[in-house]
């Protein structure tokens, strides 16, 4: 409720995919459906009238001059990037910089995109070591998830890893439209599937020594 109320689109979108991901995963996807639907129309109920035409925009993108500066600061970090490998550091948002690498050099806008914010700040190299960060995430995340449920002592971690990834979705799929490389959640739930699948491994060490 929170994040919609800040009529955000990124954190609708984000919401949406962690939402359908919820939906997927679960076994009574029927019962599932009609239980999100009900949540979601009693929550959007309560939004002011500028909510709905707010994230009705999200069609209408060449209208909005908000989205049209974000593709233009994605332009800008795509054009940076490629002409300086490690690309420009924090401090690329500013007329001089649009000058140089932006289509519409006098639009300055923040990247509002995590990937774009990244390519143009490190670089290409730069943007495949965060994606890869979070590659691994989702990969380790996979794997304690897969464990047998059969044990009530290690089950929770399943769980852990399970919603670690549906975590993942919405900061992966909302950060698209937020520039948002470097908040700290996301790096939480690095640490807990870390420390997760640590426990996990002590303690089937723990089993096989005893």
């Amino acid at each position: 409720v929170a994040a919609l109320g800040t009529q955000s689109r990124g954190a609708l979108i984000a919401i949406v995919a962690m939402a359908a991901m919820l939906w997927w995963r679960n076994r009574n996807k029927a019962l599932f459906g009609v239980l999100i639907a009900i949540i979601g129309i009693g929550i959007v109920a309560f939004m002011p009238s500028t909510w709905e035409s707010r994230m009705m925009s999200i069609t209408e993108y060449e209208q909005d001059g908000s989205a049209m500066g974000r593709i233009n600061a994605w332009w800008m970090a795509w054009n940076l990037a490629k002409a300086n490998f490690a690309g420009g550091g924090f401090d690329i948002y500013d007329p001089g910089v649009f000058q140089a690498y932006a289509p519409n050099p006098t639009d300055v806008h923040a990247a509002h995109s995590i990937y774009f914010q990244v390519l143009g700040e490190h670089g290409f190299f730069g943007l495949i070591l965060f994606v890869g960060i979070w590659i691994s995430v989702w990969r380790t995340a996979g794997t304690i998830r897969r464990i047998p449920r059969d044990d009530p002592a290690t089950s929770w971690v399943a769980d852990l890893g399970s919603m670690c990834q549906v975590g993942l979705v919405g900061y992966l799929v909302g950060g698209m439209f937020l520039s948002l490389a470097y908040f700290d959640l996301p790096y939480n739930v690095l640490v807990l599937v870390v420390a997760g699948k640590r426990w996990l491994e002590e303690v089937r060490s723990a089993e096989k020594a005893s």
